[in-house]
Parts: structure tokens; sequence; C-alpha cells
């Protein structure tokens, strides 16, 4: 679908991810020891970028950074995995966005308490000084700056139409259970949903999700619901609802960054011309596969066809 020789951007949050290994959940007004705990660059968009690189795909990610000690950690670690910052805005009078994770070693839940509102998120003026040459790919993550996320989407829209420039297929990520997101599902080639979005839209299973809002898609779209331990489901807007199993690891580990990878590694099918029902079928192996592990270091090392 893309040509290698360029690259898929990332746009949306990076965050410190502060976490700690927990020999079961705290109990509030408490004071008890984690087992263990690390630092790590977390976000949707960063979590995705990370898979991206770990599958050999040329990424790069347009995210807000600081220059304070958590956010020179992230762009140490950008660095570490071939993730291209150069377009990043960096701050020097905001502190990075960061969150406290807690895993439940009994069940390998995750919890999470962010502050994402410390630092500016992307604007417009920062993306339309992109060269939209270097892109075959671009993945949103729908944050709340949502005019400039539509000013973004209409500039790459605006590049699409003009017969001169390669076509730069869009992916959209909406989570939060906000309705009046409804209206950019429109602007995706593909558009990923949570759970929490489709039940805010009336819908009970990720079936009667994908098929009520796939009304909402352009003419070649497709729309995208994982749904946890009940797999994923996708639909276009005239084609048949595919349905893909979730897979469950022989030993659980953490859930923490399932759905970024799972919506990393789907893309990453769509890239290797798998047709939406083997892409997040590919999805949800990978995104398994992650939960038995801590890390996504090596995990490409169990999908050497996806390499």
């Amino acid at each position: 679908m893309g040509s290698y020789e360029k690259k898929v951007l990332c746009v949306g949050l990076s965050c410190l991810d502060i976490v700690m290994y927990c020999k079961s959940y705290p109990l509030e007004d408490s004071d008890q020891r984690c087992l263990s705990h690390k630092w790590q660059r977390g976000g949707n968009a960063s979590n995705n970028s990370t898979i991206f690189a770990e599958f050999n795909i040329p990424c790069e990610i347009l995210s807000t950074l600081s220059n304070d000690i958590g956010g020179k950690f992230m762009q140490q670690d950008f660095k570490k995995h071939n993730i291209s910052i150069e377009n990043c805005h960096l701050y020097e009078e905001y502190d990075s966005a960061f969150a406290c994770i807690w895993i439940n070693m009994q069940n390998a839940s995750r919890t999470i308490v962010s502050q994402t509102q410390n630092i500016p998120g992307v604007t417009f003026e920062d993306f339309k000084q992109l060269d939209l040459n270097n892109y075959h790919w671009i993945h949103f993550e729908c944050r709340p700056k949502y005019e400039d996320l539509k000013l973004m989407l209409k500039h790459v829209k605006e590049w699409n139409e003009n017969e001169e420039n390669h076509h730069i297929t869009i992916s959209l990520e909406i989570e939060k259970p906000k309705l009046e997101l409804k209206e950019f599902i429109v602007f995706g080639d593909f558009v990923f949903i949570s759970k929490d979005f489709a039940k805010a839209c009336d819908n009970e299973d990720m079936i009667s999700a994908v098929t009520s809002l796939s009304c909402n898609l352009g003419p070649s779209g497709v729309i995208i619901c994982p749904w946890g331990e009940k797999g994923a489901s996708a639909k276009s807007l005239s084609g048949p609802v595919h349905v893909a199993n979730a897979i469950v690891p022989d030993k659980l580990v953490s859930t923490l960054g399932a759905g970024d990878t799972f919506i990393a590694a789907t893309i990453i099918g769509l890239l290797k011309d798998m047709d939406i029902s083997e892409a997040i079928t590919i999805g949800c192996k990978v995104a398994g596969t992650k939960c038995g592990m801590y890390v996504s270091e090596g995990l490409s090392k169990s999908f050497p066809d996806l390499l």
C-alpha cells in the first residue's frame, strides 16, 4: 500500500509513564511497596510509533515535548528506537505530560492516573510546517485540540485531491467517549474507535458499533473497533462485518499498551497488503502477544512475516 522510502507519521501524545508493578491493587489511604518500578515513554501516538519501529517501519512522531528531565528522557528514548522527532515542538516553559500507572500482578490490569494538560498539544501551525512528501501514511490520535485536528485533516485531504501528489493514507483513533467526535469519522481511510466511544454512541458490542457507525464513513473508509477479550470487528460503508478473535497469551503479564499495539499492528498488516479481515486478525495476535510481555522490545521476533 505504501513505499517504505516514505515514513508513517504519528500525530498525538507523548508522556512520561511511571510504572509500578504491585502485588495487588493498592487500597485507598494505605502505604504499600511496589515490587518494582520503571520510567518509560507512553502516550497513544508515542506507543504506536514504538510498535512501528519494532517492526522496522520508518516512522516519525509529531508531538509536543518539554526540555525538562522527563522530556529529555523521552527524547533519548525516541532516538534509541530510531523514531524521528525532528518536527516536534520543544518547550522550555512547560512540564512534560506524565502518567502514574499501577500494574496489578494478580490479574495484569493497569490503572492509569495521568496529567496531560501541563503542555500544549500539537497545533495546526506545527503540522503545516511538515513536508508531506515525506509520508505515505499519517495516523492521528484525536486529542482535545479538535479545531486544529480538523484543519490538519483538511490539509491532508487537499493534498490528496491534487493529482500531482502521491496519496497519503489517513487513519484516526477515536478513544474518548465524546459524541462530537463522530464528525471526524468521515476523514479517515481507517478509523479506530474505542469501546468507550462505541458505548457513548449507544452500542453494547463491537459488531453493533461498526454496523451503526459505518454510515459516518467516507466512500472508501473502514471503521475498526477493538473490544478487549472479545477481539475486534471492522466494516466498510457497504461491506460485510469482519470479526477477529482475541488472542490470550499463556501468561497474562500486562495489558498496558495493548490497544496502541493493536492499532499499529493492524496498520502494519495493511501496509503489507493484507485485507481488512487479515489485518485485524494480525492486530489481535500481536496485541495478545504483547500482553504476555512487560515491554514491546522483541515482540517482532514472534512475527517474522511482518518484518
